[in-house]
């Protein structure tokens, strides 16, 4: 079996049912096997073979979805491009991965390295949809192992360059069997929709809803208020987005109790969620929300934070309990393992994580140690196996020689009435080596001042964990997938 098993599934139980929409277009799942076996097929014509990276920089649409299933089902590795990236990043992955071919639109296709082949899959090149459209619509003969290599899927520089996770069939078809375990109320009855990036963690949710048969629909905008009706026009029941976007949908229905009751499962990842908003989501949309916990080297779902957990206030801050095909350990700097209540680098094991980062020796074996991932990221497990986040390795505070965690500041900040967003990280200090600095973004119409802000943290956390600077801001700096970017706090001005 491969990463494409869901889609072929899918085509021979529901082959009429309606597979996927986006605004202009619309297949059915057997419509859709069709379309990939023929980009797949003409693929293999162009002399893409097994082992081969072919890139898709598509925005969310029905094309992006035929393009990543082609390029697997031809045998080669995916290399996702997201579209906000800027043309010097675009540059350095397909020249990194080493890309044989770029699948695009229009759009995408001007300034793309003469080297590439490169085919406008949107449906706007009229001789490429002929040519289309001759291939066979049965799946070529490649044939595909676990072990064959799915994707390679770059990290989000958060830390510095981005590097390229290599993960296999086997890996997607973890995270799959993991998710179908977490989403056990998904059915051939449900709707689900791709707002956020399918370049990202959106992306997963494609799998199990094709092995379930549900309808899948891609927004044509993430507009808040747009969102939330197209919610309740196409009656979605599940859909992925990150904190930021929850907030900022709640706020789009007023924060009224029972506004959206069609949604009955909100997946959400890649940032921490401020109390207080995780609070104001679940009085608004209800017990819907499930919380899941990876990243680019090991894909969702690492550990879940189920439905029910939200409800219990002991759990609300944890990212839940590790997943039936992973093996979660905290360990300490010599690599054993800590005790529960103990703070220490998160690290898995298990067919979910990559193989190797590409092209990068060095890189994977700082990651890969005696079979474990270490994750970068630090947390504490609770007596019940509950496994809370506390921070990147990297962007601990070191201030006196005592250790503070930026997301525990956060935490305090985020509980004043004027900040509506906050991130900490260091700042020289001439007698500590380090302290704490802390970027404010303001609710509307709010006003306070450092020395406020400070006071408010002093009565809360000890001395020296309390922010030395405060700077208001208008926004944080954020990754095209909501994901802080702490290291652009501690860049000079």
């Amino acid at each position: 079996m491969n990463a494409t098993e869901p889609l072929r599934r899918a085509a021979r139980r529901w082959p009429d049912r309606e597979a996927v929409r986006d605004a202009d277009h619309t297949l059915t799942f057997r419509e859709l096997e069709a379309r990939v076996n023929r980009v797949a097929c003409l693929l293999g014509r162009l002399g893409v073979v097994r082992g081969d990276r072919v890139a898709t920089s598509l925005p969310n649409s029905v094309a992006h979805v035929v393009a990543q299933l082609a390029i697997v089902r031809a045998g080669a590795a995916w290399v996702a491009i997201n579209r906000r990236l800027a043309p010097p990043e675009v540059a350095y992955m397909l020249e990194h991965s080493g890309a044989r071919a770029l699948l695009t639109d229009a759009d995408g296709a001007s300034g793309a390295p003469s080297r590439l082949e490169v085919l406008d899959v949107s449906g706007g090149d009229a001789a490429l949809e002929r040519r289309i459209a001759a291939e066979p619509d049965e799946a070529p003969s490649t044939a595909l192992g676990e072990d064959d290599v799915a994707r390679l899927r770059y990290t989000s520089g958060t830390t510095g360059k981005p590097k390229a996770a290599v993960l296999t069939h086997a890996s997607a078809l973890t995270s799959l069997r993991n998710l179908l375990a977490e989403l056990h109320e998904l059915t051939a009855d449900d709707v689900a929709l791709h707002v956020m990036p399918l370049t990202h963690a959106s992306e997963a949710l494609l799998a199990p809803t094709f092995w379930r048969g549900a309808r899948t629909v891609i927004a044509s905008t993430a507009e808040p208020r747009a969102l939330a009706a197209t919610i309740a026009r196409e009656q979605v029941t599940t859909l992925f987005l990150v904190p930021t976007m929850i907030t900022a949908l709640v706020d789009a229905v007023g924060g009224a109790a029972g506004a959206l009751p069609s949604l009955r499962t909100l997946v959400y990842g890649a940032a921490p969620i401020a109390p207080e908003a995780l609070e104001r989501a679940l009085v608004c949309l209800g017990p819907v929300l499930l919380q899941i916990y990876g990243m680019s080297e090991c894909p969702f779902p690492i550990t879940t934070l189920r439905k029910a957990d939200h409800l219990d206030a002991r759990r609300r801050g944890s990212c839940g309990l590790a997943t039936a095909m992973n093996e979660v350990q905290v360990l300490d700097p010599d690599g054993a393992p800590l005790p529960a209540g103990e703070v220490g680098q998160i690290a898995v094991r298990g067919p979910q994580m990559m193989r190797e980062y590409w092209r990068d020796p060095q890189a994977t074996a700082a990651a890969l140690v005696d079979g474990w991932l270490r994750s970068g990221d630090l947390g504490r497990f609770d007596e019940d196996g509950f496994l809370t986040l506390v921070d990147r390795t990297d962007d601990v505070i070191i201030s006196g020689g005592f250790n503070v965690y930026p997301r525990e500041v956060e935490l305090v900040l985020e509980e004043h009435t004027a900040v509506a967003e906050v991130a900490v990280a260091a700042v020289p200090h001439a007698r500590w080596g380090q302290g704490v600095g802390a970027w404010i973004v303001l609710r509307p119409g709010a006003r306070v001042t450092d020395a406020e802000l400070i006071a408010f943290c002093r009565v809360r956390l000890a001395g020296y964990k309390k922010p030395v600077e405060v700077r208001v801001v208008p926004e944080l700096p954020r990754s095209s997938t909501g994901k802080l970017l702490r290291r652009r706090l501690r860049q000079p001005e």
